[in-house]
């Protein structure tokens, strides 16, 4: 795990250690120790989409394993 993850938009980067959005923001010192990490050679976590689950249509355990059937 990295110390950085993108995220969908080049306007905020995570920083894992505690989960804080850092907006792209040159003014941010966030934002400049983020910039100077990446200039040491860090190489952020990549971008991971959420599942696209709908609570309206989730299957049981017993449905998934085809024992609803």
């Amino acid at each position: 795990m990295a110390d950085y993850q993108l995220t969908a938009t080049d306007r905020i980067v995570i920083r894992t250690v505690d989960s804080a959005n850092i907006p792209n923001d040159p003014a941010n010192r966030d934002w400049q120790e983020y910039e100077r990490w990446l200039a040491d050679g860090g190489v952020p976590d990549p971008y991971v989409p959420p599942l696209d689950v709908d609570p309206l249509n989730m299957n049981t355990t017993a449905q998934i394993l085809g024992a609803g059937s």
